[in-house]
């Protein structure tokens, strides 16, 4: 069964909610996309400058080994998160910082790795961790070695969960007061409508004479307004013609009607053979001339006349 409000208040407040939570949905995804290319863009800022510090704490051991200065933070603590990798150009491990705990970043380095600019690319460790790494070639005294430094994305994609986080959060609280005003900005824009509505319902045919209020004319309650005010404006002539037609009717036929009546009253006064009521009856029918009924009429009057002339000198006597 398909879903729909019965009222166009309702509708509206639909269509609203839902256009409004598919551009909160792609403003959350560009948002996202927009924060997750800054925070990678930093951190590969980040990356290349410790890659340049590294490079200048290289120490070559006796033993062939390399290892860091001192002043570095990785050759004192390791850092949570930050990798560092030697390897000489035939594969020979160098140095590993204590922060991998012996996991290689990629095996040994081939024949092209480092030659060209320094370009960061994402990698995962043998245990699944996702790390940001870059590589370069760099001389220690006179030694030729591959320095790889890496730094671990967790904290790039915790800050972005948190930041989804609070999106999902706010998402139907934001849904919710859209709805809310959706709502309330829908009933204040239909209530001319309403109130059009109560007007023509007190609209009859004895009160022909009333309008609709129209508030603004240039909108479109207001040409909606102006289109039935005109038709109640026909309407109103279409009512007046008919009773203006149905007078005229009335007094065009009460005179025939009249004379009609007043024959057969006179024609019932007497006895009379079928002849001559046949005669006074032909009187109202249009098909007998002109003359024929003015004679029969005078007659059946004439009658009328003798018989109440008879009967009031009988009275007078």
């Amino acid at each position: 069964m398909r879903f729909r409000p019965r009222n166009v208040r309702s509708r509206l407040t639909l269509w609203y909610v839902l256009v409004l939570a598919t551009l909160l949905a792609l403003y959350a995804g560009v948002a996202s996309l927009f924060l997750f290319l800054s925070l990678r863009e930093d951190f590969d800022h980040n990356l290349l400058e410790d890659l340049e510090t590294v490079e200048g704490t290289l120490t070559k051991e006796p033993n062939g080994l390399v290892s860091l200065h001192s002043n570095h933070p990785d050759a004192a603590e390791p850092r949570i998160g930050h990798f560092i990798e030697v390897w000489s150009p035939e594969g020979s491990l160098l140095f590993r910082s204590a922060a991998l705990q012996n996991r290689a970043m990629g095996g040994p380095p081939g024949p092209n790795e480092g030659l060209r600019d320094p370009m960061p690319s994402t990698t995962r460790l043998p245990n699944g961790a996702q790390i940001r790494l870059v590589s370069s070639v760099y001389h220690v005294e006179d030694q030729r070695v591959v320095l790889r430094v890496a730094y671990s994305e967790e904290g790039l994609w915790g800050e972005l969960r948190e930041f989804g986080v609070v999106l999902l959060l706010g998402f139907p609280i934001a849904l919710l007061l859209a709805g809310v005003g959706g709502y309330a900005l829908a009933r204040k824009a239909l209530a001319p409508i309403d109130r059009m509505a109560i007007q023509t319902q007190k609209i009859s045919a004895e009160r022909l004479t009333d309008r609709l209020s129209v508030e603004n004319p240039d909108d479109e309650l207001g040409k909606l307004a102006s289109v039935f005010n005109a038709m109640l404006a026909r309407l109103q002539a279409a009512f007046d013609q008919l009773r203006r037609f149905t007078a005229d009717a009335s007094h065009e036929l009460r005179t025939p009607l009249t004379a009609i009546r007043s024959v057969g009253e006179v024609a019932l006064q007497e006895q009379k053979s079928p002849a001559e009521y046949r005669d006074v009856m032909s009187c109202g029918k249009p098909t007998h001339s002109v003359p024929c009924r003015r004679r029969s009429c005078s007659a059946a009057t004439h009658g009328y006349f003798s018989s109440c002339s008879h009967k009031r000198s009988q009275f007078d006597g």
